[in-house]
């Protein structure tokens, strides 16, 4: 028992942690916004009246509902990125003050 209590009295006190520096996220691969679908030729947008037969408007219409989810699809990416920018930039911080505690 005084062989564990004289090794714990020799145990230096300024311990030192280890400070693992952060890595940046990756920017999405894509960051090209999704484009609009024309209007068909067929389309007036200013009377909202049309001229254009059942296929050109069923086309047009699926267009747009692709873009939608093309759309919701870019959102997501650009947030999932900011989230691991935040996280990021969180852990620089910590990273930052674990060097600051174990300067001399």
């Amino acid at each position: 028992m005084k062989k564990i209590l004289i090794l714990i009295m020799l145990i230096p006190t300024n311990v030192y942690a280890w400070c693992s520096e952060p890595i940046a996220p990756s920017a999405p691969s894509n960051w090209s916004k999704p484009s609009k679908p024309s209007a068909p030729f067929c389309l007036n947008e200013w009377d909202n009246t049309h001229t254009c037969d059942d296929y050109t408007i069923n086309n047009y219409k699926n267009d747009l509902e692709r873009y939608k989810y093309d759309l919701e699809d870019y959102q997501a990416e650009l947030q999932n990125y900011i989230n691991d920018a935040q996280y990021f930039a969180n852990e620089v911080l910590n990273y930052a003050n674990c060097e600051i505690i174990n300067l001399d």
